[in-house]
């Protein structure tokens, strides 16, 4: 009778209250679009001085000068190029040796007397000259190339000369005014073949074009590289090596994401062109991760699900049955099953139900995990606490939690660098006309951003990239 009795007392003074905390609508706020710094995608260009050789001496062909009046000196003039044009180039400038036939006809007239006849006799001639040109290169912001030429002519081991009956007329005094005077023009005509066969533009265009597609890196991440275009630059041109070359410098957005094909639209239209004398070709590429929630409540699970947690003593204890996390706007929602009891004297207060907190994320860079920060219990939780378990809203099980809850990302982003080393380490073609080399020196975290899939974790890869066009 006594145990019946007591049996009955101590179950009088235990009871259960049911937390029915309303979960917080699953929300995400419009993050701001991720861009990371700008970096610059340099592409070498080189133009063959023999190349561009081959074109001038394919294309200047005959007659450069002609002058067939006799009234006004006596002489007449025609200049064709007579040979092949050479070209060799050192530093910004560029030598030309044009090699040309003058053919000359001079005239012989005489009046001996009013009466007499008059001696009328044309005599011609054909020599070589060479005319040596040196054009300064430049760059204009429509993507032009800008020379400026001038030059001189030399004559070969004789000067050419006139024989009109007994005269001996030597014609370098008529020849070289009439070739000074067309100096000018020659120096213009060079000026223009030049800017029409190193089109610039052409070439800039296509590669401006060409790395805004984006690149797969790796099938089983479905990893894609993409660049989004901002400004192009160019170093001076200069010459080595028997080529023309310069370093085309794209600055661009580079980021690497992991969930599909990114949808891109090309912008084809051409920003002017900047001149840069220190072009580099360092780059950060932000890695994006994107942790689904329902892997991270798995790993949530994982640490504090089975756990019971002790309070004031071990009076007081909470078990996790079960956890999940929810986007909540700008924050992470951590639900929690749970169940727990609180003792006073003879008395066991029960409590049954889930726990809702909110939390800021962020990147941890020393354990290369999202944890998160300024857990606090979500509003509507906090009233229902206050109502059947004020203990367990004044207690420190909300800083446990905090402390507990670690998602790793370290073999993601391992996973992401190997894979984007692995492209840049080695000269990989990643598209038919493009070739990629380079390497990744170091990661930093940069930021973390809720999107409606997942939590997306973003650090910045900084190294160099550089971007061969071979194949126009």
């Amino acid at each position: 009778m006594l145990i019946t009795a007591i049996n009955f007392t101590l179950t009088g003074c235990s009871s259960t209250d049911k937390l029915n905390a309303s979960a917080p609508e699953a929300t995400t706020v419009a993050a701001p679009v991720y861009k990371p710094q700008l970096s610059s995608i340099t592409v070498p260009v080189s133009i063959s001085i023999a190349a561009m050789e081959e074109k001038l001496n394919d294309e200047v062909k005959g007659i450069l000068y002609k002058d067939t009046n006799l009234d006004d000196d006596n002489v007449a003039v025609t200049v064709s190029k007579g040979g092949r044009m050479s070209i060799r180039a050192e530093k910004d400038k560029v030598y030309f040796s044009v090699p040309l036939r003058i053919y000359a006809k001079g005239r012989w007239k005489w009046d001996p007397c009013k009466l007499c006849p008059a001696i009328d006799k044309t005599e011609d001639t054909t020599f070589d000259m060479v005319i040596k040109t040196e054009s300064k290169i430049g760059l204009t912001d429509d993507y032009r190339i800008n020379t400026i030429t001038s030059g001189d002519f030399e004559w070969g081991n004789t000067k050419p000369v006139l024989e009109l009956g007994p005269l001996k007329i030597g014609l370098a005094r008529f020849v070289e005014p009439a070739l000074r005077n067309q100096m000018a023009s020659l120096s213009k005509q060079l000026d223009k073949e030049l800017q029409n066969r190193l089109d610039m533009k052409k070439y800039v265009a296509q590669a401006w074009q060409m790395v805004q597609e984006p690149v797969k890196l790796d099938d089983d991440m479905n990893a894609w590289l993409t660049v989004v275009p901002k400004e192009v630059r160019m170093a001076p041109l200069y010459a080595q090596n028997g080529t023309l070359n310069t370093r085309l410098g794209i600055t661009s957005y580079i980021s690497v994401s992991t969930d599909g094909k990114p949808q891109t639209q090309v912008n084809k239209n051409l920003p002017k062109l900047i001149v840069d004398s220190r072009l580099a070709d360092d780059i950060q590429i932000g890695l994006t991760t994107t942790i689904p929630y329902a892997h991270a409540s798995k790993m949530m699970q994982a640490q504090v699900a089975k756990q019971t947690y002790k309070f004031d003593g071990g009076k007081s204890e909470l078990t996790v049955n079960d956890a999940a996390i929810l986007p909540g706007g700008e924050q992470l929602v951590l639900m929690l099953d749970v169940n727990g009891k609180t003792k006073a004297g003879l008395f066991t207060k029960k409590i049954v139900g889930k726990v809702y907190l909110r939390g800021t994320p962020y990147y941890d860079a020393q354990t290369a995990s999202i944890k998160v920060r300024d857990v606090d219990y979500d509003l509507d939780t906090k009233d229902k606490l206050l109502n059947t378990a004020s203990w367990l809203a004044k207690n420190k099980f909300k800083d446990m939690i905090q402390a507990q809850v670690s998602i790793p990302v370290q073999s993601q982003l391992d996973d992401a660098k190997k894979m984007l080393q692995n492209t840049l380490d080695k000269q990989g073609r990643v598209h038919e006309s493009l070739l990629l080399r380079g390497s990744i020196k170091h990661i930093t975290p940069d930021n973390i951003y809720l999107t409606k899939d997942g939590i997306k974790a973003v650090v910045n890869a900084k190294g160099t990239l550089t971007a061969t066009v071979d194949k126009l």
